[in-house]
């Protein structure tokens, strides 16, 4: 269990767990034919996100992604709501959340795609961003070395984590707050406490207390809630035990990740 100065994470982060325990472990076999077609609202994004995919109704736009690239996707997705792979969502609740705000991934072949294809997507869809360029099937998930990360489990992570997971349950996870700090989440109370205090934006330097240090300044304080969801989770579930151990003193020091 990851532990954060004196405080267990473990209760809150449990649901999760029952969710995404097996996310390292994504095969590309289910489904093994995910492409299907979008809702009408957005099929005008057709014409340039040549894929598409939707588990359980959730949309997964594709702009110059390769077929293999394509479906694991479309599996991580699939088996982070329905981690028993039974075809039925484990928490429906979570699904609806996401659907009710319509969001969905949006994945163009490179990191320069949104400039030029940004434009093709309808404001009614939020949408969460991934590169062909940095997902990579060889050193997915258990897979991971310190030289190569697939970068879709945790952006796809944060489409379930932020919109469904923390709207599901929000006194537990929600990453909002920053404007009233008697309403934060347990999530974003642990988040503080492991910063070593309150930082709306990435304090000069953290204090020598601090076990989690998200240096991004381009992440606000809610991003910075999302961030800590994943590091969190993939701690417990020990995909970082391979990666990032030469840098990742960046983020969390190396004593307050799982072995």
């Amino acid at each position: 269990m990851l532990r954060i100065q004196s405080v267990w994470f473990f209760t809150p982060l449990h649901l999760l767990l029952l969710l995404t325990a097996q996310v390292h472990r994504v095969l590309a076999d289910y489904p093994d034919s995910p492409d299907s077609t979008p809702p009408a609202q957005w099929s005008s994004m057709s014409e340039t996100f040549t894929r598409h995919c939707s588990p359980f109704g959730i949309s997964v736009f594709a702009q110059g992604w390769p077929e293999d690239k394509f479906i694991h996707a479309c599996n991580i997705l699939a088996q982070i709501l329905d981690n028993d792979q039974d075809g039925c969502a484990d928490d429906t609740s979570v699904v609806e959340k996401i659907r009710y705000r319509q969001v969905g991934m949006a994945m163009f072949e490179t990191e320069s795609g949104p400039d030029q294809y940004a434009q093709f997507i309808p404001r009614s869809f939020a949408w969460q961003g991934l590169w062909a360029d940095e997902t990579d099937l060889s050193c997915s998930g258990a897979d991971e070395t310190g030289e190569c990360r697939d970068a879709a489990i945790e952006e796809i992570l944060h489409v379930v984590s932020g919109s469904g997971i923390g709207e599901a349950y929000p006194e537990k996870f929600s990453d909002c707050g920053e404007k009233d700090l008697g309403n934060l989440s347990d999530m974003m109370k642990q988040m503080d406490i492991a910063r070593g205090g309150h930082f709306e934006s990435v304090p000069t330097t953290y204090p020598s207390d601090a076990i989690y240090h998200y240096t991004d300044e381009t992440c606000e304080y809610r991003c910075m809630g999302t961030e800590f969801f994943y590091w969190a989770l993939t701690s417990l579930t020990k995909g970082q035990s391979k990666l990032r151990i030469s840098i990742i003193t960046n983020t969390t020091p190396p004593h307050s990740y799982c072995h």
